[in-house]
């Protein structure tokens, strides 16, 4: 029986689900969550090995109309994702996709007409559309939006998921080995990502940021990883130190990600310890601290420095 290998670009708007979707698969977390879009801002490489197939997904930053330099470059992130990989998964809100479908027109939604430019460009790869989040409409809102998806991007093979729930991934990963080409699995069975353990602690911090400060605060920060260092234990239990820069813009951000007395910056530091220590299998102490750098965001030497531009 062939072995299937290859590699799937997973795109689509911010705040789709595209994390939550990767994350599902691989059974585990390696790409940040949150209630707020935009929240991804690299390239996230996930590997899936199951059933002779191997599948390395890649994880992009949500596409939209991009006024920022930083937004810029997480755009031009995930249209760069498409080049040399052997198919993309469109994922689309179901809920967000009905609210703003055109009313008594043809055609799909202006911010979804854009990733179907975005997927005529890269050319003739296989194109799977997850229409996630269907726990949140009935089945006959669901059907119209898939019957304008298909029209809009006629090759594409629509799957209806939810990736919070677990619902329809099956039938999605079994497609990709359909199309899929032959060839021997590239990396261990075991290994889930290709990244390293600063960047993933990186974005961990970067989640507990987000989910807890306010709307303005999450886009303008950045975790810079000072020092990583580890040493075994006699019980078997490795022991972590790692000390981190949280990156604001405005000095009033800061004040924020402090908060009164400290306690903002506890809780994400706890938070994010907990998180990192499942991940590393290891006990963790965290230093975090937080430093104002003005326009970081619009500075393209420092977006090279966290793999950005």
């Amino acid at each position: 029986m062939s072995h299937k290998f290859g590699s799937v670009a997973i795109i689509g708007r911010p705040n789709a689900g595209k994390s939550t979707l990767l994350n599902r698969i691989l059974g585990q977390k390696i790409a940040i969550t949150s209630d707020k879009p935009q929240t991804t801002r690299n390239r996230i490489i996930g590997i899936h090995s199951a059933d002779g197939m191997q599948v390395v997904l890649v994880d992009t930053p949500g596409i939209h109309f991009a006024k920022t330099r930083l937004n810029r470059a997480m755009v031009s992130i995930a249209k760069d994702s498409l080049e040399g990989v052997e198919a993309v998964c469109v994922v689309v809100d179901a809920e967000r996709a009905h609210a703003q479908w055109p009313k008594g027109a043809t055609g799909v939604s202006r911010a979804l007409e854009h990733i179907a430019v975005v997927v005529d460009e890269a050319g003739k790869l296989p194109v799977s559309i997850a229409l996630n989040k269907i726990d949140t409409l009935p089945k006959e809102k669901l059907l119209p939006l898939m019957a304008g998806l298909h029209q809009r991007l006629p090759t594409a093979d629509i799957f209806p998921i939810s990736a919070l729930k677990g619902r329809g991934i099956r039938q999605l990963v079994a497609h990709w080995k359909t199309v899929l080409p032959d060839g021997p699995p590239m990396f261990p069975e075991d290994q889930i990502m290709d990244g390293t353990e600063r960047f993933l602690v990186a974005e961990l911090i970067r989640e507990k940021i987000f989910r807890m400060t306010r709307q303005e605060v999450p886009y303008s920060t950045g975790v810079e990883i000072e020092r990583f260092t580890e040493e075994e234990r006699e019980d078997g239990i490795p022991f972590v130190e790692i000390y981190a820069k949280i990156i604001v813009e405005r000095k009033p951000q800061k004040g924020i990600v402090i908060g009164k007395g400290g306690t903002m910056l506890k809780r994400i530091g706890t938070a994010a310890r907990k998180d990192i220590a499942r991940l590393l299998g290891a006990r963790v102490h965290l230093n975090l601290h937080v430093s104002v750098v003005p326009r970081w965001t619009e500075k393209p030497h420092i977006l090279h420095e966290f793999g950005i531009e």
